[in-house]
């Protein structure tokens, strides 16, 4: 086994030479066809409308019914005002998949005591709301999110205790998919005329490119094509939990087009073809991700040029969040930077999220908190702002969060202070047949009591097939001495790359890669995993010979000296992601780990 040693000079050139760590690429050239919706069914007509308030005790709340001006779905509401003085800045908190606008009511409590009001509503279909599940789509939620403000702004009792000139909006999951696209018209009017500023947006654990994270082929930039594998894990875990059975709403929260793409996903290998596939992805990719507004960008663009401000964003995103991962910050992160080396973007990345993500409750206090400092700033001017990116540690699931474990470094690219490129030797040859995987499909029972940034999730471990993975050992001091480290444990910190040579007739092959710490005596935990999808476009068309390399979701994880790191590479990577239905026979040459590496915290 060769090493190519580095320090940091040499660490960013060598992480320039990988396309999938371009800096700042943006979003290719893509025409959407038109968007998938369902409105102005089961809208909730008869519907008591109006909110009920308590003004007498404060805080007061105001609870009820609005109609949305999409199409008059009246949707479940609650404003929590704190005690006077006002005007009070407006925090918008958006639930996740599934919730309601009772979910983390704790967070609205930490809210109002630095006051700040709190507006919270079930999206439709969803807790008490009328209506149907639009999956957050620009025309439709992103338009109730602007109609409620609206209306709470405009309401006589609560209007004049709000500063519509200072909103932000925050979300988790689904309600951080939002919060994202509502960066996309930031100042509105009301329909009495008066002016609302989203002063800055808080996505939490989120998506950015909802195709990316649904089905990734392994490209930050370009996640249409090919078509990757769908989590479909995740995916009947999101489709069963957020199916509502509600005697008092005795209709289905799903429209039919969701059900359709639903079982088009389940029955056939990815694809973009029409007409399904294609408006599959027209609608996820064109009306539902923030990835995919060429006008966002454009509005970044211009804003840098004029020498306007910009949006600020404090984004949280999970190192071990395998749902919405580390790449669904960092695509946007890098974009902004490369338009606006100044925008005012920060990150908090950690042991949050989804599956497989501890949430510890110590680090999502502390997470919080700084989101807290955060909105301190940006909406009441108190405090001082810093556009940096926080990192914790990921330690075990026993070992309880401690702020010692946080680094904050100027950006992404800081994570990192060396790397070392591990050569593996030999070759391997994987061989895929569907018909011997030993697991299922899907697990629907992954996201059971996960609804955002919850301590008591946890996932199935990868199902292994005989044949079908490729294994190498590495011993760590190896990795730390060929880094220029000084001998002892240390930190991956970052997203290491594998890269590999393939060979193989058949015209599409997944491809996934798991990166194993294991301890002397044979405990493995899992420190990250990626994959990639190589499609010839027909199953006429071999795919033949191959250069890869697939950039992990990375994390920041402590290694010890006499540990190991174990690489995998396989075709089959489920429950996590569903295995392709193509059979294949791959040969794999001149298999390479680059790790970026720093000294541990303590």
């Amino acid at each position: 086994m060769r090493a190519r040693r580095s320090v940091l000079g040499s660490l960013l050139a060598t992480l320039a030479s990988f396309p999938l760590l371009a800096q700042g690429s943006l979003p290719p050239k893509h025409v959407f066809g038109p968007d998938t919706t369902s409105t102005g069914v089961f809208t909730g007509a008869g519907t008591p409308l109006g909110l009920a308030c308590t003004p007498s005790v404060p805080p007061m709340e105001c609870s009820g019914f609005l109609a949305s001006d999409v199409d008059g779905t009246a949707l479940d509401v609650t404003v929590r005002i704190p005690e006077d003085p006002a005007p009070h800045p407006l925090v918008v908190n958006l639930h996740g998949y599934g919730g309601s606008k009772h979910s983390d009511s704790a967070w609205d409590e930490k809210l109002l005591s630095r006051g700040y009001a709190v507006l919270r509503y079930s999206a439709r279909g969803f807790g008490k709301s009328w209506g149907q599940v639009n999956l957050a789509d620009l025309n439709v939620e992103l338009r109730d999110l602007r109609s409620m403000i609206a209306q709470a702004i405009e309401d006589p009792q609560m209007g004049p205790r709000l500063n519509p000139d200072a909103v932000a909006v925050l979300g988790a999951s689904y309600g951080g998919g939002q919060s994202w696209l509502a960066a996309l018209q930031p100042q509105f009017a009301t329909p009495a005329g008066k002016t609302v500023r989203v002063r800055t947006i808080v996505p939490i654990v989120p998506w950015t490119d909802l195709v990316g994270a649904l089905r990734p082929n392994g490209d930050l930039a370009d996640s249409i094509d090919p078509p990757g594998s769908y989590k479909l894990s995740y995916l009947e875990g999101l489709f069963a939990g957020g199916s509502r059975r509600d005697r008092k709403r005795p209709y289905p929260n799903y429209p039919d087009y969701l059900v359709a793409w639903n079982a088009y996903m389940l029955g056939t290998e990815p694809n973009n073809l029409p007409p399904v596939g294609t408006e599959i992805v027209d609608g996820i990719a064109g009306y539902r991700s923030i990835w995919w507004q060429e006008q966002f960008f454009q509005t970044v663009k211009d804003n840098a040029k004029a020498g306007l401000p910009q949006l600020p964003v404090f984004e949280l995103q999970g190192f071990t969040d395998d749902l919405f991962p580390l790449p669904e910050a960092l695509r946007m992160y890098r974009a902004l930077k490369r338009l606006d080396p100044a925008y005012p973007i920060a990150e908090y990345l950690g042991d949050i999220g989804h599956p497989r993500a501890a949430n510890k409750p110590g680090e999502v206090d502390y997470a919080l908190d700084r989101v807290f400092e955060w909105l301190d700033f940006h909406l009441k001017g108190a405090g001082r702002a810093s556009y940096d990116v926080i990192a914790a540690v990921t330690r075990p699931a026993s070992v309880s969060f401690d702020g010692a474990d946080v680094l904050r470094v100027a950006s992404v690219d800081d994570l990192a202070t060396g790397s070392a490129t591990e050569y593996l030797p030999g070759d391997a040859v994987l061989t895929f047949d569907p018909a011997n995987l030993g697991g299922l499909f899907s697990d629907p029972f992954v996201f059971t009591g996960c609804e955002q940034l919850q301590p008591v999730c946890a996932a199935p471990p990868p199902d292994a097939v005989p044949g079908d993975v490729a294994t190498y050992a590495i011993p760590a001091a190896k990795i730390a001495s060929d880094a220029r480290l000084a001998a002892g444990s240390f930190l991956v910190a970052g997203p290491p790359v594998v890269s590999f040579h393939a060979s193989t007739s058949a015209y599409r092959v997944q491809l996934d890669v798991r990166l194993y710490d294991v301890t002397p005596t044979g405990q493995s935990t899992l420190v990250t995993r990626g994959t990639s999808t190589l499609d010839s476009g027909s199953p006429l068309v071999p795919l033949g010979d191959a250069n890869v390399d697939i950039l992990t979701y990375g994390n920041l994880m402590q290694v010890a000296s006499e540990d190991s790191l174990r690489l995998e590479i396989t075709n089959v990577d489920s429950p996590y992601i569903t295995p392709s239905r193509v059979p294949s026979v791959t040969r794999l040459s001149k298999a390479s780990l680059t790790v970026p590496v720093r000294p541990p915290l303590r």
